[in-house]
């Protein structure tokens, strides 16, 4: 900065020449380096949800830290701005390939949108409840005092304890202000998915998947009279906070070895996960396209607006986030909180109208909350 001080004050030139002094010819050579690396950072997080992981599992790493990624891209676009620069450019080429990727986790919303007349709405909620047990506390009470304030027609939850008819008629017995409710079935007893709802549930199915204990539930709805396709998902988890306590207490204890056999055995750990989410989006996309008529789907993905899993799904759906959201949407309360991995999506046959994600101690997650009305 003072070199470039000392020349502006000569006003010998009207632009920076960084080859006039040996050092500030290294560091300029230094920042288009930096400049390069989180470019290509970026083209490889565009990349991410263009192609499927299996046999490229890499691929996919990029897209969880694309975020910062692009944070960098915009401090370096506005530092070689500042050195009226045409490196300018290259940072802002970054940022406006993965703008689709921005506008998924950014919205700013100046006009309010409002239900037409005549037309009914509808609320609907996804929610991963972590058991209903965060912080050594049963959240359900919590939980279902917050839902009957909120007053959905449907709530979509994952980690829901439905192992035993006696848990899952537990927990219906407290959301009872909604009638119609179904879960998923499985041989194990890990957590699963719940759909309850103000409208008749015509039918549901558990979907599982092989060498997962996630899983997602379909149901088939009468919502104003006309068959709705309701989805609700949990993909296959990250396993981070599996691993994170161990990472952690080697950190901790200053033993490097096995901090660094916990952060390989993690990162093995997502590369065959990113396979399992793709594997069980691709099925879920085959659903959609094998039906016909509205749908809705909700859950928690456990992957970005980045990735290939959220793209396969969306397809060319509506994420609520993007049609009706404000500010800026992560949806996970750990992991530096710059993550949205839960979503509603919808077909085109219903419009958002508003889209909220409230900081709720109850979960690890936050819940979503969409309000629309049918098209």
């Amino acid at each position: 900065c003072c070199l470039l001080l000392r020349e502006k004050e000569s006003g010998d030139e009207m632009y920076y020449n960084p080859f006039r002094y040996p050092l500030s010819m290294l560091i300029y050579i230094l920042f288009v380096l930096i400049t390069i690396a989180f470019v290509v950072a970026a083209i490889a997080g565009f990349a991410t949800g263009r192609i499927n992981p299996e046999g490229k599992e890499w691929i996919s790493f990029p897209g969880l830290v694309l975020l910062p990624v692009l944070a960098a891209n915009l401090c370096l676009f506005l530092m070689w701005c500042v050195f009226r620069s045409h490196w300018c450019w290259v940072p802002l080429a970054a940022l406006l390939l993965n703008w689709e990727f921005l506008i998924s986790m950014f919205q700013i919303r100046v006009f309010p949108k409002e239900i037409p007349i005549g037309k009914e709405a509808v609320k609907v909620i996804t929610y991963n409840v972590n058991n209903f047990n965060t912080d050594g506390k049963k959240q359900l009470p919590n939980i279902a005092d917050w839902l009957r304030k909120e007053d959905p027609d449907i709530v979509c939850l994952q980690e829901c304890p439905v192992e035993s008819a006696l848990r899952m008629d537990s927990v219906a017995k407290t959301l009872s202000f909604l009638p119609y409710y179904c879960s998923t079935r499985s041989a194990t007893k890990a957590a699963g998915n719940a759909i309850f709802s103000k409208y008749p549930i015509l039918r549901f199915e558990s979907i599982l998947y092989p060498e997962s204990s996630n899983k997602s539930l379909f149901a088939v709805m009468d919502i104003q009279g006309d068959s709705v396709r309701v989805f609700n998902n949990h993909f296959q988890t990250t396993s981070v906070n599996a691993v994170k306590p161990r990472l952690y207490q080697a950190h901790a204890e200053g033993k490097q070895l096995e901090e660094t056999e916990a952060a390989f055995h993690m990162a093995f750990q997502m590369k065959k996960n990113f396979v399992k989410r793709a594997t069980q989006a691709d099925y879920i996309r085959q659903m959609l396209d094998a039906g016909e008529g509205p749908v809705i789907i909700c859950g928690d993905f456990n992957d970005t607006p980045a990735s290939y899993t959220y793209r396969t799904v969306k397809g060319d759906l509506t994420d609520g986030f993007r049609d009706c959201g404000s500010g800026f949407g992560y949806t996970f309360r750990q992991l530096k909180r710059i993550f949205r991995i839960d979503y509603i999506i919808y077909s085109p046959d219903f419009k958002g109208v508003t889209y909220d994600s409230p900081n709720l101690d109850y979960s690890d997650h936050k819940p979503v909350v969409w309000l629309g009305y049918v098209n």
